[in-house]
């Protein structure tokens, strides 16, 4: 049986090390380039959904109050069957993307106005990030 010759250094040849770093490098780039714009799109998203649910609670209060001549007291009216259609405003209030509840305040009772706040990305009311509807003009600081 015949040996076969072993293989020489030059035959087996892997990555140097500088190769190795260069690529690592360029992922590292891809990454840092990336990433930050798909987690800017994935927080964009997450306010685009939070007004339009506010939007949509927004409609069915509309609705509400074209039956009524009133604004719902809490937004639970909402889901409750209205006797004229035998059917609610909504089939249940959704909670923002966060997992809170919104905030639902009469602002003028006499001329029914009414404003939908959702506490946004930390959860606390009344700071930068908070949602509004309707939409309020930026503060000026």
């Amino acid at each position: 049986m015949a040996r076969r010759p072993a293989p020489s250094r030059r035959a087996v040849r892997g990555f140097t090390l500088i190769e190795l770093m260069v690529v690592i490098v360029i992922l590292g780039l891809l990454i840092g380039l990336v990433g930050k714009n798909v987690w800017q799109a994935l927080k964009k998203g997450s306010s685009d959904t939070a007004e339009m649910q506010m939007s949509q609670i927004a409609d069915a209060i509309s609705s509400y109050k074209v039956q009524k001549r009133s604004l719902p007291r809490t937004l639970d009216e909402l889901t409750q069957e209205d006797e004229q259609t035998k059917e609610p405003f909504m089939e249940k209030i959704p909670t923002d993307p966060w997992g809170q509840p919104y905030d639902y305040r009469i602002t003028d009772d006499r001329r029914m106005k009414f404003e939908i706040i959702c506490a946004g990305e930390d959860k606390q009311p009344g700071t930068d990030d908070d949602l509004f509807f309707p939409k309020r003009d930026s503060p000026t600081r």
